[in-house]
């Protein structure tokens, strides 16, 4: 039975982990919307989601823990996937001997702090230390950000040598500060995956910490057979979680990932799943696990009463110009729900979504942000609200859509060209699908924009195509809660086919 159960799990882990990536890496833009729907299955972004009222995927992820133990580690969760398929490859270029692990302490302090004071940091209404440390969203960044560029680049490459097979891509949507967090998150895993299996689970990872809580109480546990245990140690060396102590016949369910490699490599039929709550030996209590629970139970009741006195801090956006997208309601709800995971920014068709350096100040580093420079919101996509796996951005449809107003175009008449050089324009007119930019009587009959905010959406439609130089004739400022525009009373604009400047 294990057998089967550890290739499946195998088969289980490398297909999930080959449709996640392909949701951040896809350039095409035709992932399929079952393989976008996987990525709401995973475990912040349900919490999160969760805390916004949508709480069914959180509860079977519990309750599959409180089942089984953590079964999400090595099933569901990409970056501990990746880690796994890291410490593979790597031991092909190690001898048996040092493929081998051996039990090793678990590193209470530092595991259960981080958790501690990631979940305090959290009831005190700030998701900057989850965004850094969730392993979904770091896998999600890597993958936009590291696999993404190299894919890009291959495929560029192709494009130069085989310009009737393959198509050039830019690189528009990506930020260095982005690509460096991306790049060191790969290199950290890759290193102690390499090196000691699963050691970034159960040492940094609050998820795994959390899981860990959970497990120790999970119905079905790995557990050793003292009747039937010789004492081989063939268990303990298979263990890539270093959980397994074969000289006190013993298992740290909490840093268990059910990964069963400890079941196949026993010869005895001495270790598998028992029922937890059957009669068994009572374990001696562990003083300092308990001065542990209590100090960290301690922290987490101060961060609550700091939660009701003290208001939750948040830096105010740095460019009056920050853009939240379509369905974050707010830049306060976005930092609240946001993990930046970097999904939108990897399924956005015009490209217009990329990570935010300080745009929202320093906790919303790395969110996503429009920018305007190279592209504009689509009136009719809603692509970026729909993938979004926590409550960040709100699912929208595409008549909700067509009514938010994420920002206000603003006119600066003496930057515009019909001012300026005293000539016709109009591809901001051209170019609005609301009309709330439209042409008026200037001067000697030439026609100058207007602005009517009612109307406008914020789409960023005018400020990309505008000419203006240096500095742009109209722009789009962002609203720090996203309010509600007017539908036009007539029919929206048609789309322009943007080649050179639009006019």
């Amino acid at each position: 039975m294990y057998k089967f159960l550890r290739r499946f799990r195998i088969f289980f882990a490398i297909l999930f982990l080959a449709a996640v990536t392909l949701v951040f890496v896809d350039i095409s833009g035709n992932t399929a919307s079952f393989f976008k729907e996987l990525i709401k299955l995973q475990f912040v972004p349900a919490l999160l989601g969760a805390i916004t009222g949508v709480a069914g995927i959180f509860i079977v992820l519990i309750l599959l823990t409180l089942l089984f133990g953590r079964v999400y580690c090595s099933f569901l969760c990409p970056a501990g996937i990746f880690q796994d398929a890291v410490t593979f490859i790597a031991n092909l270029f190690k001898s048996k001997k040092k493929r081998r692990f051996n039990y090793a302490k678990p590193y209470r302090a530092l595991r259960y702090g981080i958790m501690m004071l990631t979940i305090a940091a959290l009831i005190l209404g700030s998701t900057t230390l989850l965004l850094k440390l969730d392993p979904y969203s770091n896998y999600g960044r890597m993958s936009e950000n590291v696999f993404r560029p190299v894919l890009i680049s291959i495929n560029n490459i192709g494009a130069s040598l085989f310009s009737t097979t393959f198509y050039h891509i830019s690189y528009k949507t990506f930020t260095f500060g982005s690509i460096i967090f991306g790049a060191l998150f790969l290199v950290t895993v890759t290193v102690m995956s390499a090196l000691r299996g699963r050691l970034y689970c159960n040492t940094i990872c609050p998820v795994g910490s959390l899981l860990g809580l959970i497990s120790k109480y999970s119905v079905f546990r790995i557990a050793i057979k003292k009747t039937e245990c010789t004492h081989c140690r063939l268990c303990e060396l298979a263990c890539k979680s270093q959980c397994i102590n074969s000289k006190n016949e013993q298992v740290d369910n909490s840093r268990c990932v059910q990964c069963y490699n400890c079941t196949v490599a026993c010869k005895h039929s001495a270790i598998g799943f028992e029922f937890a709550y059957s009669k068994h030996e009572k374990q001696p209590v562990d003083v300092n696990k308990r001065k542990t629970v209590f100090a960290l139970s301690g922290m987490l009741g101060a961060a609550l009463l700091a939660k009701i006195f003290v208001p939750a801090i948040r830096t105010k956006a740095k460019n009056f110009k920050a853009i939240a997208p379509p369905g974050a309601i707010s830049i306060d709800h976005l930092k609240q729900q946001c993990t930046a995971c970097h999904a939108c920014v990897a399924k956005c068709p015009s490209r217009v979504l990329r990570p935010a350096f300080n745009e929202y100040g320093f906790d919303g580093f790395m969110l996503p942000v429009m920018d305007y420079k190279n592209g504009y919101c689509n009136y009719d996509c809603i692509e970026c609200s729909n993938i979004c796996p926590n409550g960040a951005l709100i699912p929208q449809t595409f008549e909700t859509k067509k009514t938010i107003q994420i920002g206000k175009a603003n006119f600066v008449k003496e930057n515009c060209i019909v001012v300026l050089d005293g000539t016709d324009c109009g591809a901001c007119d051209e170019h609005c699908p609301t009309k709330a930019v439209h042409m008026v009587l200037f001067q000697d009959g030439l026609l100058i924009p207007e602005v009517n905010s009612d109307l406008c959406v914020g789409c960023g439609g005018c400020e990309y195509i505008c000419p203006g130089r240096p500095g742009k004739a109209i722009f789009v400022a962002g609203n720090e809660v996203h309010q509600t525009a007017i539908l036009p009373s007539q029919q929206k604009q048609e789309e322009k086919t943007v080649t050179d400047f639009g006019f």
